[in-house]
């Protein structure tokens, strides 16, 4: 054999071996065979389709915002334990969402920047629904409503709710009550919750409080404040759970269970227990 048919047959055999290579490597499994399968694909697609939902039903848990400073609705009690209307309506919810509860107590005033940057997936806290907050979040159906009332001590000389112009008026910061103390030209004290306003005015540092109609009376009735609520309420409103924008699935899902708690009668049940009345 001469050296040219010896330089033939060898570049046969590599020829030859470089093919066989390339067959078994495309004969091989991939590393994640389930990640193209049709079914994977479609789990995926669906979770990604349901947004927000889809990770809590994934997950087993919804996380919720939620203040903690504003009795009856949400608050700790003795042993540091989350009670109240939100906190058992929430429960509730979860309960039929078939998922469990995951609460992050937060200032209100950083509630809804949480809620934006996606701490929590929803916030279940007696949030007013506006056209402002509509701009950035958004909410459910009202789950109850209520108004806003001007509450001053019993020896007060305010009679009139509109006519608070240059008082010393207390509300918790970052409410609907600051804002229309505002418009009402009240010199505003705030703080972080409402009974430190209360506090605060026992103790003559204010002369009056504006907030929640039923969260106010609950407070007096409570501490046996010499308080009481002056003339008709300032503003009737509705508190829905808020979320994030575009979460179609998940305001739905939560919009279908509020119906049934209020068809079936459990909203009313858990109304009754704080409210001694149906606050819807």
């Amino acid at each position: 054999m001469n050296k040219r048919s010896m330089i033939y047959i060898l570049m046969i055999s590599l020829f030859t071996l470089l093919l066989s290579a390339c067959g078994n490597k495309a004969a091989s499994p991939t590393e994640n065979p389930t990640e193209n399968t049709p079914a994977a694909s479609a789990t995926q697609n669906q979770s990604e389709d349901l947004g927000v939902l889809g990770k809590i039903k994934s997950s087993g848990t919804i996380t919720v915002g939620i203040e903690g400073a504003y009795p009856p609705y949400n608050f700790f009690n003795d042993k540091n334990e989350l009670e109240g209307f939100d906190v058992d309506l929430t429960n509730e919810l979860a309960q039929r969402m078939g998922v469990k509860v995951n609460f992050v107590a937060t200032p209100w005033d950083s509630i809804i920047a949480g809620l934006l940057a996606k701490k929590y997936d929803v916030v279940i806290s007696s949030m007013a629904i506006t056209v402002e907050r509509k701009k950035k979040i958004d909410f459910t159906e009202p789950y109850y409503h209520s108004g806003m009332q001007l509450f001053v001590p019993d020896s007060s000389d305010i009679t009139d709710p509109y006519k608070i112009k240059g008082r010393k008026i207390g509300v918790t910061i970052g409410t609907t009550f600051e804002k229309k103390g505002k418009e009402l030209g009240a010199e505003l004290v705030t703080y972080k919750n409402d009974n430190l306003c209360f506090q605060d005015m026992q103790n003559g540092r204010i002369e009056g409080v504006i907030t929640n109609r039923n969260l106010g009376a609950r407070i007096i009735k409570e501490k046996q404040y010499p308080f009481k609520p002056i003339g008709d309420l300032l503003l009737k409103d509705g508190a829905g759970i808020a979320l994030n924008q575009n979460e179609e699935a998940l305001k739905n899902e939560l919009n279908k269970h509020l119906a049934d708690m209020l068809k079936d009668g459990t909203y009313e049940k858990i109304s009754l227990k704080w409210f001694d009345r149906d606050i819807r």
